[in-house]
């Protein structure tokens, strides 16, 4: 017997709600699909983000794992674009991170999300995050 009615809200707009770990997780992801790792590696680096993410821990290094390390820049960049474009809009997050760059997040990377974050299919792709 199932109990979970399959249906949405009429008043739920899809692109409103995910949450700001759900849309850093994604950054994330795409951020690490950017570095050229491989296939093997970029599955260990998404778990290192999630527990990162989830335990609010982006910028302690807790082992010499290249991925746990990784994912420890992937997330403090993730989650500094996030709350800026949730503040701003995405010139605010281009903003925040090229002001950042060098200093508070590893320039490679900044330079990766800056060429991401330049197309609007980006911020299009984030809005609709969670939707299958």
């Amino acid at each position: 017997m199932n109990h979970i009615s399959s249906e949405k809200s009429s008043d739920v707009n899809p692109s409103v709600g995910y949450s700001r770990e759900s849309r850093a997780s994604w950054i994330g992801s795409k951020l690490a699909q950017s570095t050229g790792i491989g296939v093997d590696q970029l599955d260990a680096v998404h778990n290192y983000m999630w527990l990162r993410i989830l335990q609010n821990n982006a910028a302690t290094p807790t082992t010499e794992n290249e991925a746990d390390h990784l994912a420890m820049h992937i997330v403090k960049l993730s989650l500094l674009a996030e709350n800026a474009a949730a503040q701003g809009g995405p010139k605010a997050a281009m903003a925040a991170v090229m002001q950042a760059r060098g200093s508070e997040v590893d320039p490679l990377l900044a330079q990766n999300f800056l060429r991401l974050a330049s197309s609007s299919i980006f911020w299009m792709a984030m809005d609709s995050v969670g939707e299958a």
